[in-house]
């Protein structure tokens, strides 16, 4: 590690390479005292010039006819939490966050926080709607999200650890948890994972989700979101919160599956307590199994239908297509309407839903393409995935509703089953940054089941929350080295 010199011509030099005179870094000599002389580095488009003049400046220009020494700098500086530094790339990644470095004939440096990052202001969460509770959510700029967790949690036992992750391009981490809630070796394993990110340029906060969620597929391993109120609640669990410079959600780990049918109003209403959860857990299963149980019907198990019933699945023969080829077609075609819901301007959303309302239903109908009860089936699986509240449930939800469909037309109800069995047994070997991830319900543990499905009294839910079982042997099997 290369570290700063005594000479201030040389400190300068080695600052400035690596941005290889680039008229962005900005110098300015100026006087410290009446014997020290300085010079100021800083990125002119990440710093508030009137702040540096407001800290720095004026204070000095107070004191340019007395005797300072370098450690009574500290306390002419008025604000922008100024510290020393020895480190050369130190100088260079604080300068990069927004920082100014104040650089003399010394082997140490000062860095002061006068950053101006352009962010949106505090606002309504954008991902996730609130029924009830603060309505404020989180923002880009890392220093307003500590700013609005400290409020909502507002403990001496909340630990902060920050740290800068990336190569070329690097990004500024917070990770939260509470101390003597938190497992320290789960914090401990959070901050490896995090640190051990290789990605020269870490400008997609997916690496940070990637690296948390190690090895595994198709079911979520953490949780994005941007309520502040629902971190809080998280970290009283004894979860980790990771916040990332740039991101206007925070990663919550250890995320396992119960925790993904959980809602913040659900400690906010009554009906977040008998209610509301069972009927999560039965619309995901319902969106998930309805178009297989259908396929296998039709395919296999139409004789045995009542009369009324077989006689409106038998018409299914008269449309152009096999029955599976029309829900999977429907399927694709819904699915191709909700991505463009997400991506396309608000004003060119109600069009692209119109045309796809018309062609799935009166047009395709009237022209047998498509029969009524492919329209009722998928109408009924998007209508019940409309509740489940994590956007990252709903690509597991499509893929398990496509292979189970494929597996109930060649081997009906049999092809559901096979289909379940490696589902679970999948889920069975997840983890969660070491936490099983169908726990508690396996391993059986039925004592530590409150706050699963239904919700118990909030007095017990925050003195008594649910011990998340760490392995570090599980954890360290299931870390990706490959990030």
């Amino acid at each position: 590690m290369t570290t700063l010199t005594t000479n201030l011509q040389k400190n300068v030099d080695l600052v400035k390479q690596p941005f290889n005179h680039s008229e962005s870094i900005q110098s300015l000599s100026i006087q410290v005292g009446s014997e020290i002389e300085g010079v100021l580095l800083y990125l002119e488009e990440t710093v508030d010039e009137k702040k540096i003049h407001s800290f720095l400046l004026e204070p000095l220009q107070l004191l340019l006819d007395e005797k300072l020494s370098f450690e009574q700098i500290s306390e002419v500086i008025r604000d922008g939490s100024p510290f020393s530094t020895q480190s050369v790339q130190s100088c260079i990644d604080q300068l990069l966050n927004g920082r100014v470095v104040l650089l003399f004939a010394h082997s140490s440096a000062y860095v002061m926080n006068c950053s101006n990052w352009q962010v949106r202001v505090v606002d309504q969460p954008l991902s996730s709607g609130v029924y009830e509770g603060p309505a404020s959510g989180l923002t880009e700029d890392i220093s307003i999200n500590l700013n609005l967790l400290r409020n909502y949690y507002r403990s001496s036992n909340l630990a902060i650890e920050r740290f800068l992750v990336g190569g070329a391009a690097k990004k500024e981490m917070a990770v939260l948890s509470v101390n003597g809630t938190a497992d320290t070796k789960l914090v401990e394993e959070v901050i490896y994972r995090l640190k051990s990110v290789k990605a020269n340029q870490f400008i997609i906060n997916q690496l940070t989700t990637d690296s948390l969620e190690g090895k595994g597929f198709l079911f979520p391993r953490t949780m994005s979101i941007d309520r502040p109120d629902a971190c809080a609640m998280a970290l009283s669990q004894g979860k980790i919160i990771v916040l990332v410079e740039g991101s206007p959600l925070a990663v919550i780990a250890p995320s396992i599956l119960y925790h993904f049918f959980q809602n913040q109003d659900d400690y906010l209403s009554d009906f977040g307590r008998f209610g509301a959860r069972p009927l999560r857990y039965a619309y995901f299963f319902i969106s998930t199994f309805i178009p297989a149980i259908t396929v296998a019907i039709v395919q296999f198990h139409l004789d045995s239908m009542p009369n009324r019933l077989y006689e409106q699945l038998e018409k299914t023969h008269d449309t152009l297509t096999p029955f599976t080829i029309e829900l999977l077609f429907v399927i694709l075609l819904m699915q191709l309407i909700m991505d463009g819901s997400y991506k396309l301007p608000g004003n060119a959303i109600f069009a692209v839903t119109f045309i796809g309302t018309m062609l799935i239903s009166d047009v395709a109908t009237e022209v047998n393409f498509f029969h009524p009860v492919t329209i009722v089936i998928i109408g009924i699986c998007y209508i019940t995935s409309f509740p489940v509240l994590h956007r990252s449930l709903l690509s597991p939800i499509f893929f398990n509703r496509i292979l189970l469909m494929l597996l109930a037309h060649f081997l009906g109800f049999v092809g559901i089953f096979i289909g379940s069995a490696f589902l679970f047994v999948n889920a069975a070997r997840l983890n969660s940054v070491g936490v099983p991830y169908l726990y508690p319900f396996l391993p059986f543990q039925p004592e530590r089941w409150k706050d699963t499905v239904f919700r118990p009294g909030l007095v017990r839910v925050l003195n008594q929350p649910n011990r998340l079982p760490f392995d570090k042997n599980r954890a360290v099997a299931g870390r990706k080295t490959n990030i």
